[in-house]
Parts: structure tokens; C-alpha cells; sequence
């Protein structure tokens, strides 16, 4: 049986700073961020924003579509076919199971916030998630990603670059405008140090 479930996840340490100092911080992030008995592989990708958003899901992003979980205000940057590219030239990649990210322009200075996505081959009903998206750290311009455990990884299938809102003068100097703020598990409850989200 193949798992459906679409998650956001958002990690609340360094949220409560992010909404006082409106000061963004990059991490190495993993997405989702913990494994279990349903969700054994994850993103790991350097250069993301500490606390940002993540979505993962099984399956492909269909028609290249990031409104369930972006909304319908995104501006899809790129699109590349791995292995061969593809795309206008707006991001450089490398890799097929880790590998390299780089914006080939400053996106931060036209976008309050970038996300970077992945698709990955499937492996199998039992292997999950497939599909990733996550925010990156303002002002970053490249990075590094993993498919993780190394045991389940397989190759890249597409790689993507999505903007959202309009840059203002703290999105691209540093700052983060970012809508994650206030994780709860769809309920209304906040569920320990992490949070889990379906787009409606």
C-alpha cells in the first residue's frame, strides 16, 4: 500500500527568534525531520532556512504543481531533468543521489522566499517519501542535498527552483518573511518540538 500522506514539517526551535528579530539563520535541515515505520527516507539539503518550511509526499509533484503546498502566489523558477538538465539555466546542479545546488542569479532580490525541490526514482511501495520542498535561507545561493538513508537512495529525477511573495528589502538582505510561524498539528495542537501539516 502505497502512503498518500502530503506533510509539512517545521521545526520550532528558532522560530520564536525568527519572529522577534525577523533574523533568518541557515542550517543543514532534513526533511521530514525524523523517520519512522512509514517515512524511512529523507532531504537533506545545506544552505536552508533554520525553522523554514519542508514538505515531502510520495509520488511525483504532478503537472509540476506546488499549490497544495505553496499556494497559488508561487512562481515556478526552474524545472530540470535529471540527468541532462533541461531548464533555462537559472539553477546548476550536480549529483544523482547527493550532490551540489547553486541559483545561477540572486532570486532573493525578486522573491521573499525560494524553495528548492526533488523528485527522486521510486523505490519501491515500502520506500516514502519521494518528493521534497525546502526553504531556503535567505540570501544563500548555493548548497549541498542527500538523499538519506544512502541504503534507499535513488537517482534524482527532477530538481526544481520555486520563488514565492515579493522580495523586500529584509527578504534579500537577510531577513525572512517567511509563513512559518505557529506549527501545530492540524488541530490546533502543538506536537513536541515538531509539527506536522496537510495542505488543505
Amino acid at each position: 500500500m502505497r502512503i498518500t500522506k502530503i506533510g509539512k514539517l517545521t521545526a520550532l526551535a528558532g522560530l520564536t527568534l525568527l519572529g522577534s528579530l525577523n533574523v533568518a539563520s541557515a542550517a543543514t535541515v532534513l526533511c521530514p525531520g525524523a523517520l519512522n515505520a512509514t517515512l524511512n527516507r529523507q532531504i537533506q539539503v545545506t544552505g536552508a532556512l533554520s525553522g523554514g518550511e519542508c514538505y515531502y509526499k510520495e509520488g511525483n509533484i504532478n503537472g509540476d504543481n506546488f499549490t497544495p503546498w505553496l499556494g497559488s502566489t508561487y512562481s515556478l523558477i526552474e524545472k530540470d531533468i535529471a540527468p541532462n538538465g533541461g531548464g533555462t539555466g537559472n539553477l546548476n546542479y550536480g549529483g544523482s543521489k547527493s550532490g551540489t545546488w547553486a541559483m545561477t542569479n540572486n532570486y532573493w532580490n525578486t522573491y521573499a522566499e525560494v524553495f528548492i525541490a526533488f523528485h527522486f526514482g521510486g523505490a519501491g511501495p515500502t520506500v516514502t517519501p519521494d518528493s521534497f520542498i525546502v526553504e531556503l535561507n535567505p540570501t544563500t545561493l548555493s548548497g549541498t542535498w542527500a538523499l538519506l538513508p544512502t541504503n534507499l537512495a535513488r537517482g534524482l529525477s527532477n530538481i526544481y527552483l520555486v520563488g514565492r511573495g515579493t522580495a523586500t528589502s529584509s527578504s534579500s538582505g537577510g531577513g525572512s518573511s517567511s509563513s512559518a510561524v505557529g506549527a501545530t498539528d492540524g488541530a490546533g495542537g502543538v506536537v513536541g518540538t515538531v509539527a506536522y501539516m496537510s495542505p488543505e
